[in-house]
């Protein structure tokens, strides 16, 4: 459902008015651009669900137009590149080698190399690093490759601006209500609506549970397993090898 601006009040704003008991001919007393606030807020709290809840199948903002993939080039003797601020989860990190080929790093933790092993001579880099805002490869390169670094992530949502009106939230249209809901909660809830406030909070409960579900199950195309597994967030919790001795 499209973010404002339907002649039939068939969109988000108008829904949030109703359930806010404001008139769908009245936008002063709920603005426009109070809403936009709360609909960007709530796309991050829907984005957070999605991608605790998307498995193989990731998510990405059907507003999106490419994919999520991004590429930059090595240098020689350059350890360390910097990571765009968009990328929320890290899934798969490429380079090319020195002979053009290209080969997945394995994702380690600065903390479990040794001195020796982080002075190493420049070569071909095997692994990295996420230390603050960059990847660190180790070792460092010791050649350049033009866009001989690949980077697959997970963004964030594509956010509302003041004057969309057809633009629509980009997760699955049957849960385009929770951003209208998010919405006519902030104004309830701040002007003591609590009655209303509650019924908004329990419809909200609901179709969060029916959202988590829904990105849970999207892959029946795969066999299911039953094993034990931890959210990590592109990081390895377990133990590496760096040269000798840090088994990968």
């Amino acid at each position: 459902m499209q973010l404002s601006g339907n002649a039939n009040n068939l969109d988000l704003f108008s829904d949030a008015r109703k359930w806010a008991g404001i008139s769908t001919s009245d936008i002063t007393t709920l603005t426009l651009a109070e809403f936009v606030l709360s609909a960007n807020f709530g796309l991050d709290r829907v984005v957070s669900m999605i991608m605790r809840a998307d498995g193989t199948w990731q998510w990405d903002d059907t507003n999106n137009t490419d994919r999520q993939i991004a590429t930059s080039g090595l240098k020689a003797n350059q350890p360390d590149y910097s990571i765009a601020i968009t990328f929320l989860k890290v899934k798969k990190v490429r380079i090319k080698d020195s002979s053009g080929n290209w080969i997945t790093l394995k994702p380690i933790d600065r903390r479990q190399l040794s001195d020796a092993q982080l002075t190493a001579d420049a070569g071909d880099p095997k692994y990295y690093d996420k230390l603050g805002n960059s990847f660190v490869l180790y070792p460092q390169p010791s050649y350049t490759s033009a866009g001989g670094l690949e980077i697959q992530f997970q963004r964030g949502a594509s956010y509302f601006v003041f004057d969309d009106t057809t633009k629509e939230p980009g997760f699955a249209s049957q849960f385009h209500r929770l951003i209208s809901l998010y919405g006519s909660l902030d104004y309830c809830e701040q002007n003591d609506l609590e009655k209303r406030v509650k019924k908004i909070q329990n419809k909200i409960t609901a179709m969060e549970a029916e959202l988590v579900e829904f990105y849970s199950s999207r892959d029946t195309d795969q066999k299911v397993g039953l094993r034990t597994s931890t959210e990590d967030y592109g990081e390895d919790s377990g133990a590496g090898s760096f040269e000798k001795g840090f088994n990968i």
